[in-house]
């Protein structure tokens, strides 16, 4: 199991730029991804074909100008992650706590 990182550098010159990027954010949060900040989104992921798979979904939905990368890094990698927050920092309507929505993996035995 692991962690699906997309980062992305959208103009918003133009209010058709904008546009495209506002339905790009929206697309990935419809897609069970949540934000990171701004401009990076994550979801988790239960094998490496989800990870191929959310690959191929995000070239459909990327919008035609802008820089969009993603990488895959595992749950012990996440896990040792450090996120510095401020108090009084105005938080985005969007943003979810890390492991909301989290897809669980299955026991067999």
């Amino acid at each position: 199991m692991g962690w699906l990182i997309v980062c992305f550098d959208l103009p918003v010159v133009e209010k058709e730029q904008t546009r495209q990027a506002n339905r790009f954010r929206k697309d990935l949060l419809n897609q069970g991804y949540f934000m990171l900040q701004n401009s990076i989104y994550i979801r988790s992921c239960v094998t490496y074909d989800r990870v191929e798979q959310h690959i191929k979904n995000l070239k459909l939905i990327a919008p035609e100008t802008g820089v969009i990368s993603a990488f895959f890094i595992t749950d012990k990698q996440w896990g040792q992650s450090v996120c510095i927050e401020k108090n009084n920092y105005l938080k985005s309507r969007y943003k979810k706590k890390t492991g909301e929505h989290k897809e669980q993996q299955m026991t067999f035995w």
